[in-house]
């Protein structure tokens, strides 16, 4: 069961992809991608997403005790619990409840990019494929924080401003690191840009002891321990998605010269190489803004482009990884379930 619906969400949003300038189509292939990912989201327990217990037993996402501790622990999160648990007893019940939530945001989010007209098939459907279930299905804090930066990004490249990024570091922490390219146009930007983590890795070491002693600074030091403890090792998956965000990114340099000499490209790029290698795990993390701002950038080919055509339609071939996307974010018991 759950494989058919999943291939059937897949189709429907591969149909509608290509559907683009038939807009009457696309509608009833995009009714259809809703009903099928309704039915998905609904027949798969939240529970066995990796991130829920994380969630749930308030060890990623915490209470605050005191307006400090509700300002820099991420403060989006708590809201939306607060808000859902004025309308339920059980726990579990808010949960499930915020997990919708996330689900109708993420899926209205790639709703809207199968209607950008100005962004290839082949791009949407990478982007699907990659983040689809990890933020829709898994991740609650960074998911929304992702979703503004790559509208911010779509906006900016088309000369639009989008203030709502703004919005992220309340939403996740990490976040702040990328927000620098707000600030793209400044001349001093580069510089800027340099010494910022420089100067904030010194302070956080010159004050970590004042840090360690604010209860407000705990959940976020526990996040770091948490994170970095045993994510170091360098695994097969690592290199090869390392390998190919790095051919995507050296591609665009080879078709579109110095126009991917753009500040929000090259510093997304840089933040993913630089953490790539000093933890992997934390790259990945930031391997969604550079994929979301390089596939999103306004690079387009000559419409009716026949290479581009048959890329396109070839993108059918990207369910198995859409289907490795859908296993990688839950537990292994989600295979005696497709099978039950």
């Amino acid at each position: 069961m759950i494989f058919i619906i999943t291939l059937l969400t897949f189709l429907f949003y591969y149909f509608a992809s290509l559907a683009v300038d038939k807009p009457r189509k696309q509608q009833i292939f995009i009714l259809c991608f809703i009903s099928s990912s309704v039915v998905l989201r609904d027949i798969i327990n939240i529970t066995l997403n990796n991130d829920y217990y994380l969630y749930y037993n308030f060890k990623i996402f915490h209470k605050p005790d005191g307006f400090l501790s509700f300002l820099i622990n991420e403060p989006y999160l708590y809201c939306i619990y607060s808000i859902f648990n004025n309308f339920f007893e059980l726990k579990s019940d808010v949960f499930l409840a915020m997990y919708w939530f996330n689900f109708l945001i993420n899926t209205s989010f790639f709703i809207w990019i199968l209607t950008r007209r100005d962004v290839e098939v082949f791009k949407k459907m990478i982007l699907f494929v990659l983040y689809y279930f990890v933020l829709g299905f898994v991740v609650l804090r960074n998911g929304p924080s992702y979703i503004l930066f790559s509208l911010f990004f779509y906006y900016t490249f088309r000369d639009f401003k989008f203030k709502w990024v703004l919005l992220t570091p309340f939403m996740h922490i990490s976040s702040c690191v990328i927000l620098v390219t707000y600030f793209y146009r400044n001349k001093w930007y580069y510089i800027v840009t340099m010494l910022t983590p420089i100067i904030l890795i010194f302070l956080f070491f010159l004050f970590s002891k004042f840090l360690h002693s604010l209860p407000a600074f705990e959940s976020i030091l526990f996040k770091i321990n948490y994170y970095s403890k045993g994510m170091k090792a360098i695994g097969l998956a690592h290199k090869v998605f390392f390998i190919f965000v790095c051919c995507l990114f050296l591609t665009g340099v080879f078709l579109y010269k110095e126009r991917m000499n753009h500040p929000i490209l090259v510093t997304t790029m840089l933040v993913y190489t630089l953490s790539f290698f000093i933890n992997p795990s934390v790259a990945h993390r930031f391997s969604p803004y550079i994929l979301f701002a390089l596939l999103l950038a306004p690079f387009s080919f000559a419409k009716g482009n026949g290479k581009v055509i048959i890329v396109n339609h070839l993108t059918v071939l990207l369910f198995p990884v859409f289907l490795y996307s859908l296993f990688l974010a839950h537990k292994n018991s989600l295979f005696l379930e497709w099978f039950s």
